[in-house]
C-alpha cells in the first residue's frame, strides 16, 4: 500500500502542474488520500495465564470465557470520557473496533496524546455512562465466586484492565488489553504416605472466604466473609508413580485476617481404607490456605496452592501450626500477566519452584543436561550452597561431584524474574546413585527453596546391612544390582525370570532390581544345584537401611549366569561393588547348571549365594536412605 500511496501522490502533482499549479511539493494528507487507506481504531483482549501449561481438568473451569466487556478511555486532565463502548460477543485475542473513518476527530483524540483506559469483563453492573469517579468505585458481589465452574452452570469471573495508550499518526491503531481475574484461586492437593492405607474418598468444605470486590486493584471494597456449609467431593487423579492425588480447585476475592480462626482454611475429611479393605479411618483436617507464619491476606490474580502429605494416622486436626514443611507446603505464583501488583509469600517475597526432586538416569557422561526445574520469582535468583555425595560400598558417606547448576531466566518475560535451571555434568563415577541438593534463592530477599536431584548411572549398585550387625565390613553388607536404563544392556535381557515349581527356570535373565544375600549369612558351598536351590528357597535375611527402616526381603532364588556375570562386571570397578564379593571358584545358577571359572583368585569349590527380587517398595527404602 505504500507504493499505492506515493504512486497517487506522484501522478497528483504531474497532473497539478500539467493544469498550470504551482506547487512547492505534497502534503502527508495527499499521500493518505483522504481515506484512502483503512483507518480504524481498535482493541484487543487478552487473557495471558502465566501458567506454561494447563492440565485437561483446568481447561474445563472456564477461567478464560468472555461474555461482555466494557472499554473506556478519558481525558488524561479532566477525567473527560472519550470512548465508552460496550462488547456483548467478545472473544480472546480478537480485535473489536471502538473508532473508524476519521476517528482521531470524532473521538477527540490528538496524536501524541497519552490517555489512561480502562476495561472490564464479565461485570454483572451495567458500566454505560459512568465517569471515572464512579467507575473506579464500583464493586461487584457474587455468592458463588468458591464454586468452579464444574459445579455451576455459566461461571464467569471478572477480570479488569487499566493502563494508558499514546496516539499516533497511524491511521489503523489497535490498544492491547490485559485482562486480569481480580479474584484468587486457591488449589490444594491431598495425597498420603501413610503404610498400608489408601485414601478413598475426600469431602471438603471451604470457608472464610471474600465474596465482595472492587472491579480495579487498588480500590477499596467492604469484605463479606462467608462459610461454605456445603460439602463437596473432591477428584482423583494419578500422579506419575500411580499414586492417587486429591485436587480441590476454589476461589476467594482477594481479603484479610486477623489469625488462625478466621483465615481462609479448608475443612476436609479424608476416607483411608486399610490394604485388606476391614478397616475405614475418616481424618479430619483443617487446612490454612496460606502459611499462617506469612502475611495474612490473598490477593486478587495470585494462585495459591496447597500440598498436603498425609504421613500419620493420628488424632490431630490441623496440619502443620508447628512449621512440619514435609507435611504441608505452600506456593505462591502470579495467575495472569498484568496489573503490577505485588505480594509478599511469607512476608518477604516469593518463589514457585517445580519440581523440587528430580531424577536423572542414565547419565554417565558430563555431556549430559536438564532442564526440568522451572521457577518463577518475585526477583532475579541466584544457586546457593550446592552439595553433592554418595555412599561407598562400606557405607560411608563421601563427596561427588557438583557439576554446573546454574538458575537461568527467560529472555522472553522482558525480565529476569522467570526461568529453568541447568543442572549439567557432575555424572555419577562411583557405579552408585549420586546425591546432590542446592538452593535457590531470590536476590536481595530471605525466600529460597531446597532442590534434590538424583544422578544414576545406567548400571548401579547400592548396599544395606544385614540385620543385627552395626559395623562397616563388607561381608556384612548386601549388595542390590539395578537398571536405570537399558543401554549397555546389548548383549542380555533386563526382565525377571520366571521360576516354575522346581525352583527353576532356563531364562537367562537379569532381573531390572536384585540383591544379593551377604557373604558372613548367605556365601556357602553346596554339592550340587538341587541342594543350593533348597537352600535358596529356604533362605531368610533381613537388612537395615542407613535410616534404620527394615527390609524383610521375603522370597529368594539362585541367580542367573547373567545376573551373576553383572556382579562381576560391576565388581571389575572395584567401586560400589568389590572384586572379591563373589569369592567361589563356581556359582550354582537357576538354569540347573553353574557358571564359568570365577577369575578373581578363587576360593576352590562350587557354591551357592542367593539373590533376591526387590519389590518397589524395597527400591524406595533403599534409594531413600542417601536421601537428607
Amino acid at each position: 500500500m505504500k507504493k499505492l500511496y506515493i504512486d497517487i501522490r506522484f501522478a497528483k502533482c504531474i497532473l497539478a502542474l500539467t493544469a498550470g499549479w504551482l506547487m512547492a511539493g505534497c502534503s502527508a494528507e495527499d499521500e493518505l488520500e483522504n481515506g484512502s487507506a483503512t483507518q480504524q481504531l481498535s482493541m484487543t483482549p487478552m487473557v495471558n495465564d502465566l501458567q506454561t501449561t494447563r492440565v485437561k481438568e483446568e481447561e474445563n473451569l472456564h477461567e478464560k470465557t468472555l461474555s461482555s466487556l466494557d472499554f473506556k478511555m478519558f481525558e488524561p486532565t479532566s477525567s473527560e470520557r472519550r470512548i465508552d463502548s460496550l462488547f456483548d460477543t467478545p472473544a480472546e485475542n480478537k480485535a473489536e473496533e471502538v473508532g473508524s473513518g476519521d476517528w482521531k476527530s470524532t473521538l477527540h483524540l490528538d496524536v501524541n496524546n497519552t490517555y489512561p483506559y480502562y476495561a472490564v469483563a464479565n461485570a454483572k453492573e451495567n458500566l454505560k455512562g459512568k465517569n471515572l469517579k464512579e467507575l473506579l468505585a464500583s464493586t461487584q458481589q457474587d455468592d458463588d465466586i468458591w464454586k468452579p465452574a464444574t459445579m455451576v452452570n455459566d461461571k464467569k469471573f471478572l477480570m479488569s484492565s487499566q493502563g494508558k495508550y499514546t496516539i499516533t499518526q497511524d491511521p489503523e491503531q489497535d490498544i492491547p488489553v490485559e485482562l486480569v481475574r481480580a479474584a484468587a484461586k486457591i488449589k490444594l492437593n491431598i495425597s498420603s504416605t501413610v503404610k498400608d492405607y489408601k485414601i478413598t474418598k475426600v469431602m471438603w468444605k471451604f470457608i472464610n472466604y471474600n465474596t465482595n470486590t472492587a472491579i480495579f486493584a487498588n480500590q477499596p471494597a467492604d469484605q463479606n466473609i462467608k462459610k461454605n456449609i456445603q460439602e463437596n467431593k473432591a477428584t482423583a487423579e494419578k500422579d506419575e508413580n500411580g499414586n492417587d492425588i486429591y485436587k480441590i480447585t476454589t476461589y476467594s476475592y482477594s481479603t484479610t485476617w486477623n489469625g488462625k480462626d478466621d483465615m481462609p482454611q479448608f475443612v476436609a475429611a479424608v476416607t483411608f481404607e486399610s490394604a485388606d479393605a476391614k478397616t475405614t479411618i475418616i481424618k479430619n483436617l483443617v487446612i490454612p490456605v496460606r502459611d499462617p507464619q506469612g502475611e495474612k491476606k490473598l490477593e486478587r490474580n495470585y494462585i495459591y496452592t496447597v500440598n498436603a502429605v498425609i504421613k500419620y494416622l493420628d488424632i490431630n486436626t490441623d496440619i502443620d501450626y508447628n512449621g512440619k514443611e514435609d507435611y504441608l507446603q505452600w506456593a505462591i505464583t502470579k495467575w495472569t500477566v498484568g496489573e503490577d501488583t505485588h505480594v509478599n509469600a511469607d512476608g518477604a517475597s516469593y518463589l514457585v519452584v517445580s519440581p523440587t526432586a528430580i531424577d536423572i538416569k542414565g547419565g554417565e557422561s558430563n555431556d549430559f543436561t536438564d532442564y526440568t526445574i522451572r521457577w518463577f520469582a518475585s526477583y532475579e535468583c541466584d544457586i546457593e550452597n550446592p552439595t553433592t555425595y554418595y555412599f561407598d560400598r562400606y557405607g560411608n558417606k563421601q563427596s561427588g561431584q557438583d557439576g554446573q547448576i546454574k538458575a537461568n531466566f527467560e529472555e522472553s518475560t522482558g525480565n529476569r524474574y522467570r526461568g529453568w535451571i541447568d543442572v549439567h555434568a557432575g555424572a555419577p563415577s562411583y557405579c552408585t546413585i549420586q546425591y546432590s541438593y542446592f538452593n535457590i534463592k531470590v536476590r536481595n530477599a530471605d525466600k529460597k527453596q531446597e532442590i534434590a536431584v538424583r544422578k544414576y548411572p545406567s548400571v548401579y549398585s547400592m548396599n544395606v546391612r544385614s540385620e543385627g550387625t552395626n559395623d562397616f565390613e563388607e561381608k556384612n553388607h548386601l549388595y542390590t544390582i539395578q537398571f536405570s536404563s537399558n543401554k549397555y544392556a546389548t548383549d542380555y535381557t533386563i526382565a525377571k525370570p520366571v521360576v516354575n515349581n522346581e525352583n527353576k527356570s532356563a531364562d537367562n535373565t537379569v532381573s531390572p532390581a536384585y540383591i544379593l544375600a551377604s557373604t558372613a549369612k548367605g556365601e556357602k558351598s553346596a554339592k550340587d544345584n538341587q541342594a543350593a536351590r533348597d537352600y535358596c528357597k529356604k533362605y531368610q535375611e533381613k537388612a537395615t537401611t542407613y535410616k534404620n527402616e527394615s527390609l524383610e526381603l521375603k522370597g529368594w532364588r539362585l541367580p542367573t549366569k547373567e545376573e551373576i556375570n553383572r556382579i562381576y562386571k560391576l565388581g571389575n570397578e572395584d567401586k560400589a561393588i568389590g572384586k572379591h564379593l563373589l569369592r567361589g571358584e563356581y556359582y550354582w545358577t537357576l538354569d540347573g547348571d553353574k557358571t564359568e571359572r570365577n577369575g578373581n583368585n578363587p576360593q576352590y569349590g562350587t557354591y551357592v549365594r542367593c539373590v533376591h527380587d526387590l519389590t518397589q517398595g524395597e527400591i524406595g527404602l533403599i534409594e531413600k536412605q542417601g536421601e537428607k
